[in-house]
């Protein structure tokens, strides 16, 4: 079973609010580019029905996110995974060759009941306090979210110092505007990141990596070779 590198936890566990370890990949500490791709959240269902047996395994599990991460390298995984590995891998790589490169975990820390629903404001305020305390321990070279749904509550990071901006490119791919933008902390580490389309819904791998080879080439050359 493939597994997440584990150099970090100590320092996650410092992190208030933090419900699940991020995913971090073998080789992602010592990657020439350090990439970190961001889902939105988990949800707690059985089937199509809220469950409060998964919602509270969910919440007490803090390796809920690797395990799930981990079952998609060997299994397969869902639509986000599949789609996600087929914007950067060539055909005939394996999904462990990516994942191994990357970080990644879910911003939401709270399982989410219903998948049509939107998190509270309080949920991304605390998400992105949570956001920023990650990368100042990982220190990712840029970001890609995956999904538009993150800018809600953005302006908490006022409350530690981080500058923010925003930005929407004029092209649409799969009805989605994409976004970029950058944080700045205050002891000068810069992070850039991209927003692209839910790889869930309505996406096409191909399309969207010919948008980020076109914004960020080295980092999708590193990723699917």
């Amino acid at each position: 079973m493939v597994i997440s590198d584990k150099q970090f936890d100590s320092q996650f566990d410092k992190v208030a609010n933090l419900t699940h370890y991020p995913w971090i990949g073998s080789g992602y500490a010592s990657a020439p580019k350090r990439v970190l791709i961001m889902g939105h959240s988990h949800y707690a269902k059985d089937g199509k029905e809220f469950c409060q047996e998964e919602y509270d395994r969910n919440i007490s599990d803090k390796e809920y996110t690797r395990g799930i991460i981990s079952c998609a390298i060997e299994k397969g995984g869902w639509n986000f995974h599949k789609y996600l590995q087929k914007t950067f891998l060539y055909e005939d790589m394996k999904a462990h060759d990516f994942w191994s490169k990357i970080a990644s975990y879910n911003f939401i820390q709270e399982p989410m009941k219903e998948v049509v629903a939107n998190a509270s404001q309080s949920c991304n305020e605390i998400a992105w306090k949570c956001f920023a305390d990650v990368v100042q321990i990982i220190k990712p070279d840029i970001c890609i979210f995956v999904g538009k749904k993150y800018c809600a509550g953005m302006n908490v990071l006022d409350q530690k110092d981080v500058t923010y901006s925003v930005k929407y490119f004029d092209e649409k791919i799969n009805r989605t505007k994409p976004m970029s933008g950058e944080l700045q902390f205050k002891d000068g580490y810069r992070l850039p990141f991209y927003m692209i389309h839910h790889t869930s819904m309505l996406y096409s791998p191909q399309l969207w990596h010919d948008f980020l080879n076109k914004e960020i080439p080295e980092v999708v050359s590193f990723l699917d070779k």
